[in-house]
C-alpha cells in the first residue's frame, strides 16, 4: 500500500514532468531537506568529498555516429497498469482486517478502489506520454490526436517544463551520466536517470536530495510505463554512460 502511494505521486507528477522522487537511500551522508524552499544542505555539499564510483564501460559513440541513428519511439507499456489493478481483488478479499462475517472491512474495500483508481491513473499515463530518443538527445513528449495513435494521425507535443528543475524534460545524451531500473529490468516499476544538463543551482531539491547514487547532477525517477528492454538497448547503443546501481541484495550484504 505505501508503496502504491509512492507510485501514485510519481503519475500524477507525470502528467507535467518526468518524475523526479526515490526513496531514501543509506549515503553515510546526512541530509536536511528544508520543505518550505525545497533547500538541503546535499546540495550544497562540494561534489569532490562525495563518493564517486566509476563508471561501466559503455562503446564510445561519437556525435557523427549517433546522427546517423534512426529516432525511436519507446513504445507503452500497460504492464505496471495491469499489475497495480490485479492487486484491487486481493487486497479487498484478503486484507487482515474483515468483518465479522467474513466479508472485506471498509479498510480493503478502500485500499482495493485506491489501487483501481491509481492503476487507471498508470493506464492514461501510458496512453499519453511517449519517450523519444532523438539525434542528439532524448525527450519526454505528451501525445495528442487520435486516440493517442501516432500511426492514426495522433502527434507528439511538447511536454510543459519540469515541475521541480523548471527546464525541459529534454536531455543531451552527453550529460547523462548513470541509469537503472528498479527492483530490475524484468520488472521495472522506477526508471531513473541522472543528468548534469539541469542547472547546478537546481540539483537534488526537494526528494530528488535523497538520491544516493554516486556522482554529481540532479536525478528523475518515472514509473515504468515504457519499454524498459527498449530503453536500455537505445541508452546501450548511444554509449550512454552509467554507473554500478546498488541493488537490494547489496544493501542486505551491508547489513551484515
Amino acid at each position: 500500500m505505501k508503496l502504491s502511494i509512492v507510485l501514485a505521486c510519481l503519475a500524477v507528477g507525470g502528467a507535467n514532468a518526468a518524475f523526479t522522487i526515490r526513496p531514501p537511500a543509506f549515503t553515510g551522508h546526512k541530509v536536511a531537506l528544508n520543505v518550505a524552499t525545497g533547500t538541503n544542505d546535499f546540495a550544497t555539499k562540494s561534489t569532490s568529498t562525495r563518493k564517486v564510483t566509476p563508471s561501466v564501460p559503455v562503446n564510445e559513440v561519437s556525435k557523427a555516429e549517433r546522427s546517423k541513428m534512426a529516432d525511436r519511439v519507446i513504445d507503452p507499456d500497460y504492464s505496471l497498469a495491469v499489475q497495480v489493478l490485479l492487486l484491487a481483488p486481493l487486497i479487498a478479499w484478503y486484507h487482515p482486517s474483515y468483518m465479522a462475517d467474513g466479508s472485506p472491512s471498509i479498510i480493503g474495500v478502500f485500499g482495493a478502489c485506491f489501487h483501481v483508481v491509481f492503476a487507471a491513473l498508470l493506464w492514461v499515463q501510458t496512453l499519453r506520454v511517449r519517450l523519444v530518443f532523438e539525434k542528439d538527445a532524448m525527450e519526454f513528449y505528451n501525445v495528442k490526436g487520435p486516440r493517442c495513435d501516432l500511426e492514426k494521425g495522433a502527434r507528439l507535443v511538447r511536454k510543459p517544463n519540469n515541475y521541480v528543475s523548471g527546464t525541459q524534460n529534454r536531455w543531451n545524451y552527453d550529460t547523462i551520466t548513470n541509469y537503472g531500473f528498479f527492483p530490475s529490468i524484468d520488472f521495472p516499476v522506477i526508471i531513473y536517470l541522472k543528468e548534469t544538463e539541469t542547472p547546478k543551482e537546481q540539483w537534488n531539491k526537494w526528494f530528488a536530495a535523497f538520491d544516493g547514487n554516486n556522482g554529481a547532477g540532479q536525478p528523475h525517477f518515472f514509473p515504468g510505463i515504457c519499454s524498459a528492454r527498449q530503453i536500455r538497448t537505445e541508452f546501450e547503443k548511444r554509449g550512454i554512460k552509467r554507473k554500478p546501481v546498488r541493488t537490494m541484495k547489496d544493501i542486505g550484504k551491508d547489513g551484515n
